[in-house]
């Protein structure tokens, strides 16, 4: 009987490799998704607190309203840009989410493939075996009838 031996490990060890390189690239992109999802939070945080303490004075100066225009002017500009920004990098996860399955598909498909030549090897030394413990039941069988 010989050792079970899959001519395509090579083949699946690579794919394997690149399904995890493709996953550690998702894992990358939903990062980045995050951190522009973060820097909105804060955006969106600094604007309230900067309202609230405004809004929290008795008087108000001029000038200071004046700011608060041209800070909501540059705050609605740099949300704008990282919601852009948050849309190319959603965008981004979702085909590399695709790669990962297209990889995760390769992998099953030759793990498939591998299980289904380690069942057709141990159906065959299955049968080796039992021939050979035929041949040798036959064998003894026919000496000991010599024998007699």
């Amino acid at each position: 009987m010989q050792r079970f031996q899959f001519r395509l490990e090579r083949v699946l060890e690579w794919r394997r490799k690149k399904c995890r390189m493709e996953e550690n690239r998702l894992t990358a992109c939903l990062g980045l998704v995050r951190a522009t999802e973060r820097k909105i939070e804060q955006l969106r945080a600094e604007r309230t607190s900067i309202d609230r303490e405004l809004l929290a004075r008795s008087a108000i100066p001029a000038a200071d309203l004046l700011n608060l225009g041209h800070y909501r002017l540059r705050a609605d500009k740099e949300e704008g840009e990282l919601a852009e920004e948050r849309r190319q990098r959603l965008r981004s996860a979702s085909e590399q989410r695709a790669r990962v399955q297209q990889a995760q598909q390769n992998v099953k498909l030759l793990e498939k493939m591998r299980e289904r030549r380690l069942e057709e090897h141990t159906v065959l030394a299955g049968r080796e075996l039992e021939q050979a413990a035929a041949e040798g039941y036959l064998a003894r069988w026919s000496q000991s009838r010599r024998a007699n």
